[in-house]
């Protein structure tokens, strides 16, 4: 498993190379792990900016989701780790992201509703991909690899 700076890097080089948000965490946390597959960050990429623009949940934060995923998910119904809930890592994720940014949507944690014409240019004009956007980034990157670390001590 690679380190946790130089995971946040790859997924902050996956941003400056114009990945989307969603794109550029799951390609980080996917390298971390030693995962490849064609599929990524294609499985991705209708998950930025909140699916598809629409402001929902955080593309970062989705693509930290799907990122724990290829450690934690699971292949088979019924099946829990120490009977806990399927998607236990999304909850501590999620939790552990509302506690830092206040929010999980991404409209809320914008203060723009990016499928607003005039929002879109504000959101343009006041760089928020490079001020705001990449910090999600990089903070969903960390809590993932935070949880990552967690589980591999226990």
């Amino acid at each position: 498993m690679l380190t946790k700076d130089e995971t946040v890097n790859i997924a902050a080089s996956h941003a400056e190379e114009e990945f989307l948000c969603s794109e550029a965490v799951l390609m980080a946390l996917a390298e971390c792990l030693g995962v490849e597959s064609k599929l990524i960050p294609r499985i991705a990429t209708g998950f930025g900016a909140g699916v598809g623009r629409e402001g929902e949940v955080c593309g970062a934060l989705s693509g930290a989701v799907m990122g724990l995923g290829l450690k934690f998910g699971r292949d088979v119904p019924g099946f829990t780790v120490d009977g806990r809930r399927p998607y236990w890592y999304a909850t501590e994720l999620a939790k552990g992201f509302k506690e830092l940014h206040g929010h999980l949507r991404c409209r809320d944690l914008l203060g723009l509703d990016l499928t607003d014409p005039e929002d879109y240019r504000n959101y343009s004009k006041r760089s928020l991909w490079g001020t705001k956007c990449r910090g999600l980034i990089t903070s969903a990157t960390e809590l993932a690899y935070d949880l990552l670390e967690k589980a591999d001590s226990e």
